[in-house]
């Protein structure tokens, strides 16, 4: 298990979730385990996880998006669809 610290890219805020097993949780699984904390992120638009700057897959393991115990991803509205 690992920890994981989660930025909201529009108010700056920062979560650490721990016990995370990086081989099974996806970003989608995440941000879905979020959603009564994450603000609004506006009309047509969703959250995406980042890794650096680079939106990854959402639907692919944390491990396999180069995730590592300590990291930080960053969670962006982004227009659904792009």
């Amino acid at each position: 298990m690992a920890k994981l610290t989660i930025r909201i890219s529009t108010n700056g805020s920062e979560f650490e979730a721990d016990g995370i097993d990086f081989t099974q949780v996806t970003p989608q699984q995440i941000i879905d385990n979020m959603r009564g904390n994450l603000p609004d992120a506006g009309q047509g638009m969703g959250w995406k996880m980042l890794r650096g700057s680079q939106v990854v897959d959402q639907h692919v393991t944390l491990d396999q998006l180069g995730f590592r115990d300590g990291d930080t991803a960053e969670l962006m509205a982004k227009v659904e669809g792009a």
